[in-house]
C-alpha cells in the first residue's frame, strides 16, 4: 500500500494544476503545488537519496511544463499591495496608550501557550491519523486525480465540439447564453466527478447512476433549447466525466485492496 500511496499522490501532485491553468498563469503556483503535495506523498517512507531525487524531477517536469506554456509572468505573488491597502487604515483607527499597547503585548503572549498546546495536539492528531494513514492519502489523491487531474484530458476530447460551438456564437449563428452554458461544463463536471468518485469508492454505484440522471434532468431544458452541436459536447462531455471517475476509483480501490468495482 505504500507504493500506491506514493504512485497516486505523485501523479495528483503533478496533475492537478493542470485544471486551474496555474501553468500558463500561476506558474508558481504549480512548482509549490507539486513540492508540498509530491512531499506528503513521499514523506511516509523517510526522506533518502531516492525520495528526493523523485520529488526534484517531479518539480522540475512541473517546471519545464510551465516553460513550455509560456506563463504570462514569472513574478513571485505579493501581498504588499494588499498590506498598503490595509495599513493606511488601520494606523489611522488604532490611536492606543501605552498602558492600552501593554495591555494588548501582555494579553498576546498569554494565549501563546493555549495556542500552541493546541496546535501541538492537532498537529500530532493530523499526522497519526492522516499523514501516517495510507489509506487517507490514497483515497483523497484518488479524489484529486478524478476531480481536477484529468480535467486536461476531458478538455482535449471535447475541445472540437467547443471550437465549432465558439465559432457559431462568434458568427451569430448561437446565443450568447450557449457560451455560458459551455463555460459551466467544467465546474459542473468536478462537482459530478467528486460526488462519482465517492459513491464508487465506497462501493455504491446505484446512488452514482442517480447523480448523472439528476444532472441530466437538470440542464435538460438547457440542451433541449440549443442545437445539436450543444447536445452532442453535453453528451461527450459527460461520459468522458464518467469514464474518469469510473476509472478513478476503480484504481484507487484496487490501490486499497479492494476490488475495483
Amino acid at each position: 500500500m505504500e507504493l500506491a500511496r506514493t504512485s497516486i499522490g505523485l501523479v495528483a501532485a503533478f496533475t492537478v494544476p493542470t485544471a486551474f491553468d496555474w501553468h500558463s498563469r500561476r506558474p508558481w503556483y504549480v512548482i509549490v503545488f507539486t513540492l508540498f503535495y509530491g512531499a506528503l506523498a513521499v514523506a511516509p517512507s523517510g526522506v533518502g537519496l531516492k525520495e528526493v531525487a523523485v520529488l526534484f524531477s517531479l518539480t522540475l517536469a512541473s517546471a519545464c511544463l510551465a516553460l513550455l506554456k509560456k506563463p504570462e509572468t514569472w513574478k513571485l505573488p505579493s501581498l504588499l499591495p494588499a498590506w498598503k491597502k490595509i495599513r493606511p487604515n488601520s494606523i489611522s483607527t488604532l490611536r492606543l496608550s501605552r498602558m492600552e499597547y501593554g495591555a494588548a503585548i501582555v494579553g498576546t503572549l498569554s494565549i501563546l501557550l493555549p495556542i500552541y498546546l493546541g496546535f501541538d495536539a492537532g498537529l500530532r492528531f493530523v499526522r497519526r491519523n492522516i499523514l501516517d494513514n495510507d489509506q487517507v492519502i490514497i483515497v483523497f489523491s484518488g479524489m484529486l486525480i478524478a476531480v481536477f487531474g484529468c480535467q486536461q484530458v476531458i478538455g482535449r476530447v471535447v475541445r472540437p465540439l467547443v471550437e465549432k460551438i465558439l465559432e457559431k456564437i462568434k458568427s451569430k449563428e448561437f446565443e450568447e447564453g450557449v457560451g455560458d452554458f459551455i463555460k459551466a461544463g467544467p465546474h459542473v463536471g468536478w462537482i459530478e466527478r467528486f460526488i462519482l468518485f465517492v459513491f464508487l469508492v465506497s462501493g455504491n454505484p446505484a446512488p452514482a447512476a442517480l447523480v448523472v440522471t439528476a444532472k441530466s434532468l437538470a440542464r435538460f431544458p438547457e440542451i433541449q433549447q440549443a442545437e445539436k452541436l450543444v447536445g452532442d459536447y453535453y453528451l461527450v462531455g459527460t461520459l468522458t466525466s464518467v469514464a474518469v471517475a469510473l476509472v478513478a476509483s476503480g484504481i484507487t480501490r484496487m490501490a486499497l485492496g479492494m476490488p475495483p468495482l
